[in-house]
């Protein structure tokens, strides 16, 4: 208990796919921590970027620090089965 095995990918896209920036890092850190730096990276190489869209799991603080970035943010809601 307490440690949490794998790694967790942050893999970012422009709108057609095309691959930006890339960083992996262990499952145990959190991913609206560690998100920031693939991002960071993307706006330094295309400053062009005004936007970002990501799922729920970067919500928070995620969110803020794209906003520092002079980004738009959209976080995807997650979709609830119905029962």
């Amino acid at each position: 208990r307490g440690k949490t095995k794998g790694r967790k990918r942050h893999i970012i896209t422009d709108i057609m796919g095309n691959l930006l920036a890339i960083a992996v890092h262990a499952a145990n850190l959190h991913d609206t921590v560690c998100g920031e730096n693939p991002f960071a990276v993307a706006k330094r190489k295309y400053p062009m970027l005004s936007g970002v869209c990501a799922d729920a799991g970067y919500r928070g603080t995620f969110k803020g620090y794209a906003e520092d970035l002079d980004w738009e943010c959209d976080i995807s809601e997650k979709i609830k089965p119905k029962a």
